[in-house]
């Protein structure tokens, strides 16, 4: 077991394949082959599925850019944390790698590209390929039985939970007074006896149909009165009395008439 990717720097150019390394320093020995032709070492994926990966990363169409973390890889999709067949140096290949030295809050960003199930992880800081698994939404629900409720209820044999009513004739229901004025006052008279109705006026004691389906006792005739309206009541309006002159106006009329005396007097002499 190796300690550090750097330390397999020196059987890089041979292509050896390490079962397991620690990616305790990303950067330090990054992938110097061709990216996109490093998809062909992991011949279990299909050769169809392969080709449209080599594409994608050949248009960098990647899926998403997602967050590497020491004990999680996050994205838009669920992903399994784990990291493998990693790609370093000139041609060497890590089976497992292991992130356990780094700090909790220290993160590296990867482009994934996911074709049938298979997904290919490029880190940003090195370009070392590798390769990751995508939880399905089931597996990462935690075994949620969503898809098995969504099948009984799509099961034709399995019952709803309020049955149709039998088939057959609707019952006649008997009509209330109530539902008889009414049938009357909307004119809809088809098919009504209008001896059902109960009698009215002084002999008829019983309830007659109200508001609401409210009861209201029915009145004799000639019981019920509406009290005239008097029109309003208008008070008059004051006569308007003059304004009575203050002193001062009367002392100023009388001078005023003595200084018009004074002058037709002296004109006269």
């Amino acid at each position: 077991m190796l300690a550090s990717i750097a330390f397999a720097a020196a059987g890089a150019a041979s292509g050896n394949v390490l079962p397991h390394c620690s990616w305790d320093k990303p950067g330090v020995n990054p992938f110097m082959g061709d990216v996109v032709a490093a998809v062909d070492r992991y011949q279990d994926i299909p050769a169809a599925a392969r080709a449209r990966l080599k594409a994608r990363m050949l248009k960098r169409d990647y899926d998403e850019l997602v967050t590497i973390q020491r004990d999680a890889i996050k994205g838009q999709a669920q992903y399994g944390s784990e990291i493998r067949d990693m790609h370093f140096g000139a041609n060497s290949v890590c089976k497992t790698v292991s992130r356990a030295k780094w700090t909790q809050q220290y993160e590296e960003r990867g482009l994934v590209y996911c074709e049938d199930g298979q997904c290919i992880l490029v880190p940003t800081v090195c370009r070392n390929v590798s390769r990751i698994q995508r939880m399905s939404p089931k597996a990462a629900a935690g075994g949620s039985t969503v898809a098995s409720a969504h099948q009984e209820i799509a099961d034709p044999q399995t019952p709803l939970e309020i049955d149709p009513p039998a088939a057959g004739p609707m019952p006649t229901a008997t009509p209330s007074p109530a539902n008889s004025f009414s049938q009357i006052a909307s004119g809809n008279n088809e098919g009504f006896d209008i001896s059902s109705l109960p009698p009215t006026g002084a002999g008829f004691t019983g309830p007659s149909p109200g508001f609401g389906g409210i009861a209201v006792p029915s009145l004799p005739p000639g019981t019920l009165t509406v009290p005239p309206v008097d029109p309003p009541v208008v008070p008059p309006v004051p006569p308007v009395v003059p304004g009575i002159p203050e002193p001062g106006t009367w002392a100023m009329l009388m001078a005023g008439l003595l200084a018009v005396g004074f002058v037709a007097r002296r004109r006269r002499i």
